[in-house]
């Protein structure tokens, strides 16, 4: 079948957007053709927020790519452990703090939480170190000027909104009093650094506007609202097909749609939650926050999309301890410890993720051929 329009969601998932971002260079490996080639528009949240603008970004005066899929792998195997820099304890020391965090760090470690006061009294990480990482892959390169048509989610504490970074300047003037939309005035690092500001792990990201009332935006990493932002990349192409051929619409079942996850683990949490407090919850909560509301779309999608027209691609990282049941059971004989914190970037970490990804394409190989098919003959 013939589909009109073709969009890609990339999920949001720190680290381990490792994996969409090398499925994603499979893509480009078997069809011969770019990211931006291949779809109308392209929706990501945080990490996939980041692969979608690098994968758009053009060169300097030029109309095409600075970087293959294949280049922003990089991104995370030479750049990951500088984006996840634990702040300075030092900057603590200055408040007199520096015996309550050695206290806290022995208690933590005791009762095995992994946290410590440092991070109760600021963001687990530093931002300069992201924001260097940033300017590096995106510079000044406007948001409009995209090669295709891109939407970042964040959110706006400030506003209590949806906040929709978009490279298409026209749904800017589109009214909501439940959403805004972002494009001209603003750069692609300025939605990298708003959708990636994941709460406790960074700081919000501060920037100003003279487009509302509050005279800025406080933004909040995009997951909180659409950590899986496919439904959000389905209904603004319907929206910007509508535009473009002056009010005639698509149907649902006009369009090809992909979604990228950044992977899943079958990590289970018993009744020792019955006991936990408020540090225990802090980062499972978070991410189970995120994980669920993934997994919900997927389920939608599911639903609503044909098998012919809706491509979910999401890996799984069963706990060493975890049973592989029938669904997963390609791992079975693949069992690989990888740890699905968003903030692992250690060398072991990275390594895994990445064996667990080319098995995972391996295992996937007909369903891509299938797609990259549909995608040239669109």
């Amino acid at each position: 079948m013939a589909f009109k329009l073709a969009v890609l969601s990339i999920d949001g998932g720190g680290i381990k957007g490792i994996v969409p971002a090398m499925i994603l260079a499979e893509i480009e490996n078997r069809t011969g053709k770019r990211i931006y080639e291949l779809f109308d528009l392209i929706a990501g949240t945080s990490t996939g927020g980041i692969l979608t603008l690098g994968l758009t970004k053009p060169k300097e005066n030029e109309n095409e790519p600075e970087f293959k899929a294949e280049d922003l792998v990089d991104l995370y195997t030479k750049d990951g452990q500088r984006i996840f820099k634990i702040m300075d304890v030092k900057k603590l020391n200055r408040f007199g703090l520096k015996p309550l965090v050695k206290a806290s760090k022995i208690l933590f470690t005791n009762f095995n939480i992994n946290m410590n006061l440092e991070n109760l009294f600021s963001s687990k990480y530093t931002r300069k170190e992201k924001v260097q990482v940033i300017d590096k892959y995106l510079g000044e390169t406007p948001l409009y000027k995209a090669l295709s048509e891109v939407i970042i989610t964040s959110y706006s504490t400030n506003l209590r909104m949806p906040i929709f970074f978009t490279s298409n300047h026209q749904k800017e003037s589109l009214k909501s009093d439940y959403f805004c939309k972002l494009c001209l005035g603003y750069r692609m690092k300025n939605a990298a650094m708003a959708t990636s500001a994941a709460p406790t792990y960074f700081k919000a990201y501060y920037l100003p506007s003279p487009n509302n009332k509050a005279g800025s935006y406080t933004l909040i990493d995009g997951g909180i609202i659409a950590n899986n932002p496919t439904s959000i990349a389905i209904v603004e192409a319907m929206e910007s097909y509508k535009m473009k051929m002056d009010g005639k619409g698509v149907h649902l079942s006009e369009i090809l749609v992909v979604s990228l996850g950044t992977g899943t683990a079958i990590r289970k949490f018993e009744r020792e939650i019955e006991e936990w407090g408020l540090i225990n919850w802090v980062e499972p909560l978070i991410s189970m926050v995120f994980s669920g509301q993934s997994e919900v779309i997927d389920y939608q999608m599911e639903h609503l999309l044909s098998k012919e027209q809706y491509y979910r691609f999401q890996p799984v990282y069963p706990a060493n301890e975890a049973k592989v049941g029938k669904k997963y059971e390609y791992l079975s004989q693949h069992i690989i410890d990888v740890n699905d914190d968003m903030d692992d970037t250690s060398e072991k970490n990275i390594q895994n993720l990445q064996k667990a990804a080319k098995i995972f394409i391996e295992t996937q190989d007909k369903k891509l051929d299938l797609l990259c098919e549909q995608l040239t003959n669109a």
